[in-house]
């Protein structure tokens, strides 16, 4: 029992020091110093991983990511149900908020929704994964764009497309909400798509640093207190990482 106990602990210890290096300590010194263990036992740990191929060492004697954890990444990437685990953590936002949630791209000029969870309000939205809806009226939209230079996040908009009384008519109102947006780390459609619905959303970059999705939450207008939407931002902020943990260059082949 000891020996397993033993093992299991040198097998944590081992992993720790990938993760040291990965957090940017690459001499001995410094990962021993993070890791809390005696210079002895980390060079030989290290020199364990090297030979492993889980890091490599430079001739400067630095440790840096080896690539067998590339392997395993790409291996990782092509087994792992992309949409079963992002549909579980959009459910889990829904079931927290009780409001229907989506993950979407931008796509030219619209924005196609990938995944959703349903609310649980008693009602319905009419989004479905699949379906697009033009970038200007949708929060999902909107935040995409606002990552975009002016001249190009403007060729998006059609001042014509007015699915509701509250949709944005120029172009000037338009920049200024993608300019609201990139300020506040958030966009808002607040009936601009359906009649007493507002949504929130927030990007969330792919695993190569893009901002290449956003996820929403959308909810009755009467819930969408100025309070409630600041604590809906912390949220997805905080599913924010998982998120991305998910989205792998080329994510979107999954799905469509």
């Amino acid at each position: 029992m000891e020996a397993t106990t033993a093992g299991a602990r040198t097998l944590e210890r081992g992993l720790s020091l990938i993760d040291h290096v990965a957090a940017g300590n690459h001499r001995l010194e410094d990962i021993t110093k993070a890791a809390g263990l005696s210079r002895s036992a980390t060079h030989r740990m290290l020199t364990s991983l090297v030979g492993a191929r889980y890091l490599s060492q430079s001739e400067d004697r630095s440790y840096h990511l080896g690539v067998k954890l590339l392997e395993l990444g790409t291996q990782a990437q092509s087994s792992i149900d992309l949409p079963g685990t992002v549909q579980q953590i959009l459910s889990d936002i829904a079931r927290i908020t009780l409001d229907a949630t989506h993950l979407g791209i931008l796509s030219a000029d619209e924005v196609i929704y990938l995944a959703k969870a349903r609310g649980h309000r008693g009602f319905e939205m009419t989004s479905y994964p699949g379906v697009r809806r033009k970038a200007q009226t949708t929060a999902l939209g909107k935040v995409l764009l606002a990552e975009k230079p002016d001249s190009e996040a403007i060729q998006a908009f059609n001042p014509a497309i007015t699915p509701t009384p509250l949709s944005i008519r120029t172009a000037e109102d338009f920049l200024d909400a993608l300019h609201q947006a990139k300020h506040n780390g958030y966009a808002m459609d607040d009936q601009e798509n359906e009649l007493g619905i507002t949504c929130l959303a927030i990007g969330i970059p792919d695993l190569s640093g893009a901002m290449a999705a956003a996820v929403s939450v959308s909810a009755p207008s009467v819930h969408m207190t100025p309070d409630r939407i600041q604590s809906l931002v912390a949220l997805l902020q905080k599913f924010q990482p998982e998120l991305t943990s998910c989205l792998p260059p080329g994510f979107e082949r999954a799905w469509i």
